[in-house]
């Protein structure tokens, strides 16, 4: 993919998704087919960023400064099957309390 920038060079990237290596650049493609081959996984492949606004959402500002969070920058980083879990009940109860309303008012 060629760009125009404001420089003097035009820069060329090559995006795998897009199609094979050019013909003029072959030795991108040992570059990635090793970069496939290392498949490597996230340290936080299992885990969901939440905000603190979400935490008091989900009513888990308890869990702040246990080992069951993990702060980061502006946020932390939570178990992702413990995130699906609360999210669930924050879910059923918000259910729950939109059938007692209408139950008292019909």
């Amino acid at each position: 993919m060629l760009l125009a920038l404001d420089a003097s060079q035009i820069p060329a990237y090559f995006i795998p998704a897009l199609g094979p290596v050019p013909k003029w650049c072959s030795s991108l493609e040992s570059l990635t087919e090793e970069l496939e081959e290392g498949g490597q996984t996230s340290i936080y492949d299992n885990y969901k960023f939440l905000t603190k606004k979400d935490l008091e959402k989900l009513n888990l500002t308890n869990l702040i400064g246990t080992n069951l969070l993990r702060a980061y920058m502006h946020g932390f980083f939570i178990d992702f099957r413990l995130y699906k879990k609360a999210r669930l009940l924050f879910c059923l109860l918000f259910l729950v309390k939109d059938i007692m309303q209408l139950k008292n008012s019909g």
